[in-house]
């Protein structure tokens, strides 16, 4: 990352910034614009402007392109836009993130995107612990546009905004009353929502003040309801995982201690025949023997019973001429609910058991680890109550009759709890086999009762935000230009985050079998000060810089300067481009998450080959490593308080053109590269470090014993004792591509037609893990499709509207060459009747032809990439009722 004096960009920044925002604060009134017209503030700068096309591309989408989508969620209607590259998380059962929802812009990650609400920073949810904002705890009833902004963004928004910015605008001027209700019926079982709605507004001389308030429900969608997603065995007695769909091998599976065979443990009649698992299959995890299956898919869900709450209230007051007083306040309160199969899990059992009751014993009569499915203590369901306030209070008007001016406090505050039901000690389900208290061949034995009590472990998991931010910005119009006026805008701001996320005791001891997780925790400090020029040097060219200098208390102070261009030769020609150095700040769980102890086994390549000698005198030949011993070894990973800030360089070329009246085109080429990011390093990626004669990431160690002598008088390292590992500033990321657009509209005879087609294409997507590795390109791969497609068409005539949404993927490498993963194509349509007595009544229908995620046909359903990519719901018809008095 650059600082104040370190490149081009940042001295041309600071130069322009420090001339140009003294002139125009020294310049008397008569040089300020006289008339503001209908210069609004857009998201990427916090200069007012009349056009929406700037020298940074932004989209936006519109209250009623939201309503002719048919969604009922912020989340459902930013996850089909292009720019959310490679999908993003999206509710899901018995996950750590609950029902949460988030946006991943150019797939570089959510914690990567920043989301903002009216022009502010939504904070992250603490579910994640990192700064990816929860889409599903905004009303999408109080929405009134969002605004994307598909460029680097740091030099205004500060951390966090190297992908780009999502703008949620919400109503603040709507007058009258307006109730509405709707219900949505997938055509297969499960996903019902329901939802209802009310906003009230009033106006008068002085101010405003706008109310709404939401409800929003959707039944969970279990995997047995879905094609895709439901038990399957295609082979019967074959090889585990390719003979089966929805099935584990955690029935009643045995292992000798070497895991060198396999057999079935009990009575493995299936389900259809009366008995609780799947049958045998052999092979299990490739050990040569039997296993017992489970269908696991026969009771979990796909994704949870989701219910949530939402008000806000804007309000807006002329305490004196040329000063508001303004107030936003949104309360939310979600109740989830998501479930697993029974727990399953490793544990180690005396030889010498009977394991059909038919005196039948482990073959040599040895102990044995037995994968055990814990049927008879039922499945595993999480709830969550989450619970989120977010306040802010300010002051907005005109000093000096010229500067617009913006001081605000805000405190964000989200309080969740969770609860896990159907667990099972570790510790107490081995005392119970060991005491012959629980039955482990018939987990549904009627004698197990008291041991299923005694062992059933409930958990518990607190969460928390707390986040204060309080700023004031400047803005206004200058001195003269051959252009025009220049514009200019500068302001500081402070803000703090308190963060805790605290496990139960058992799963911190890692004495838990079904889950785990370690708290983390931590509070860090930051303020910024931030300036942008807009400088129109001629009639066709205006040049804007922007730069922001935060300084964080956890890792220090960075710099994100940023210039742009714009250049008009015509009216309906516009060019652009963009450059500029951004940061992400790493988050809390990465920098302050608790260390947790384990013991791995590690291969210590490098003591190997500074120990042997071959024949020949060399020392570490490969063939001399092959009897290089594997051993355990003590680590600990978690939190890196040494962490830095990801550093990043984005760049941004365009073009803007309407070649006749309501044809409008824009191409966008985009360029951003990432350097010193944030990734979990494992225990070979640092033996490999040290290995190549590495410098070990800050804050990641390999603690050896003292030295001694080898044969030949070499020196060969002591041995390992202990090693430190976690989150590293290592990886590097540089990503390419292109985003077009073509918006279209007419009047005819008939009614008006719009019609408006995105596409989106990344052409690199380079990730580099460790320093000296080889950049792979991930485009393509399963889960990284090359582009996105969006189309709507709109026909609009007296009191009908018909729209067609489109939403189209492409096709991506499956795990085999031999298989491609699909390209996938929704379509959504809507019809919205406006009544004479001022209620619109809409009908439609969601995936209209019942389009199944795209699969690979090797793996099957994994329930990682599908369902950030593809609508899991199936065809799902609703309808819609809204009155307006």
């Amino acid at each position: 990352m650059s600082t104040l004096n370190s490149n081009p960009i940042a001295k041309a920044v600071r130069t322009a910034l420090l001339a140009g925002t003294a002139a125009a604060l020294a310049m008397p009134a008569a040089y300020a614009a006289e008339e503001e017209g209908d210069k609004v503030i857009i998201t990427g700068s916090r200069i007012k402007q009349t056009d929406i096309e700037g020298p940074t591309p932004v989209t936006v989408i519109d209250r009623a392109q939201i309503e002719q989508s048919g969604f009922e969620t912020v989340a459902d209607v930013l996850r089909t836009t292009t720019f959310n590259s490679f999908g993003s998380f999206r509710e899901r059962s018995g996950s750590s993130g609950g029902q949460a929802a988030t946006i991943n812009l150019r797939g570089l990650g959510s914690s990567r995107t920043a989301v903002l609400v009216n022009g502010k920073r939504l904070p992250g949810t603490p579910l994640f612990g990192t700064s990816a904002a929860n889409l599903n705890a905004l009303p999408l009833s109080a929405v009134e546009r969002v605004e994307v902004l598909t460029d680097g963004a740091s030099a205004i928004y500060g951390a966090d905004a190297i992908a780009g910015v999502v703008n949620i605008i919400l109503r603040k001027d709507y007058e009258g009353l307006e109730m509405e209700y709707g219900v949505a019926r997938p055509e297969a079982d499960g996903g019902d929502e329901e939802s209802g709605s009310l906003a009230v507004g009033h106006a008068g001389d002085k101010g405003n003040i706008v109310f709404s308030a939401e409800f929003f429900r959707r039944d969970a969608v279990f995997d047995k309801d879905r094609p895709f997603s439901s038990a399957q065995v295609l082979q019967p007695g074959g090889d585990f995982g390719s003979a089966t769909r929805g099935i584990s091998v955690g029935g009643n599976t045995g292992f000798n201690l070497a895991f060198s065979e396999a057999f079935a443990v009990g009575d493995c009649t299936t389900v259809e025949n009366g008995g609780l698992y799947a049958g045998v299959f052999t092979n299990p995890f490739g050990v040569s023997g039997d296993g017992c299956g489970f269908a696991y898919a026969d009771i979990s869900k796909m994704t949870g019973d989701v219910n949530r709450v939402n008000s806000f209230l804007s309000a807006n007051y002329q305490i004196a001429p040329d000063h508001n007083f303004y107030l936003q306040n949104s309360l939310t309160r979600v109740e989830s609910e998501g479930r697993y199969a029974p727990a399953v899990g490793f544990f180690q059992v005396d030889g010498g058991v009977d394991l059909n009751a038919n005196g039948e014993f482990t073959p040599n009569g040895e102990d044995f680890l037995l994968f055990h499915r814990f049927v008879g203590h039922g499945p595993r369901d999480d709830s969550f109550v989450d619970f989120e306030m977010d306040f802010v209070v300010g002051m907005e008007g005109v000093v000096g009759q010229t500067i617009d001016y913006d001081a605000y406090y805000r405190f964000f505050d989200t309080e969740i709890k969770n609860l896990g039901q159907g667990y099972v000690g570790t510790s107490l389900i081995e005392a119970a086999v060991a005491n012959n208290e629980y039955n482990f061949v018939n987990p549904l034995d009627p004698a197990n009762a008291d041991a299923i009590t005694a062992t059933t472990t409930t958990l518990t998991r607190d969460l928390s935000t707390q986040y204060e931010e309080a700023g004031v910005s400047f803005s206004g119009f200058g001195f003269d230009l051959p252009g025009g006026e220049a514009g200019w805008a500068v302001g500081v701001d402070w803000a703090t985050e308190d963060y805790f996320d605290t496990y139960d005791a058992a799963r911190e001891a890692g004495n838990v079998i079904g889950s785990a997780g370690n708290s983390s925790f931590g509070y860090r400090e930051r303020w910024a000060a931030f300036g942008e020029m807009s400088l129109p040097v001629l009639d066709t060219v205006e040049v804007r810089v922007a730069g922001r200098f935060d300084s964080y208390e956890t890792f220090g102070e960075e710099f994100s300067p940023q210039i742009a261009v714009l250049y008009r030769p015509m009216d309906n020609l516009l060019f652009r481009a963009s450059a500029g150095e951004g940061f992400k700040a790493p988050d809390l769980t990465s920098l302050f998450s608790a260390r947790a102890q384990s013991f791995n086994n590690v291969t210590d390549i490098f003591q190997c080959q500074s120990r042997d000698v071959d024949s020949d005198g060399d020392i570490g030949d490969a063939d001399d490593l092959t009897a290089c011993p594997t051993f355990q070894v003590e680590n600990f990973s978690g939190g890196n308080p040494g962490l830095e800030a990801e550093e990043a360089d984005t760049f941004n070329v365009g073009v803007v053109y309407e070649p006749i009246d309501n044809l409008n085109l824009k191409l966008d080429v985009y360029k951003t590269e990432i350097n010193n990011a944030i990734t979990q390093i494992s225990l070979q990626n640092l033996l490999d470090l040290e290995i190549e004669g590495a410098s070990l990431p800050p804050g990641t160690y390999i603690q050896r014993g003292a030295p001694t002598t080898g044969s030949q008088g070499q020196s060969v390292p002591g041995r390992i004792l202990e090693i430190g590992t976690g989150f590293a500033n290592v990886a590097t990321l540089e990503v390419e591509g292109w985003d077009l657009n073509v918006n279209y509209s007419m009047e005819t005879n008939v009614g008006r037609f719009s019609f408006d087609l995105t596409h989106s294409n990344i052409d690199t997507y380079d990730f580099t893990s460790l320093p000296g590795e080889e950049a792979v390109n991930q485009v393509g791969t399963r889960g990284a499709p090359d582009s996105r497609t969006s189309f709507q068409g709109v026909w609009s005539m007296n009191e009908h509207t018909v729209a067609l949404n489109t939403y189209m993927i492409a096709e991506t490498d499956g795990s085999t060459d031999s298989f491609k993963v699909p390209s996938f194509t929704n379509h959504n349509l809507t019809y919205i009747y406006n009544t004479s007595w001022d209620a619109d009544i809409t009908f439609g229908i969601r995936n209209v032809t019942d389009e199944q995620p795209s699969i690979d046909q090797a793996e099957g359903w994994t329930g990682n990439f599908e369902p950030q990519l593809y609508d899991v719901y199936g065809r799902t018809p609703y309808i819609s009722y809204k009155q307006r008095f």
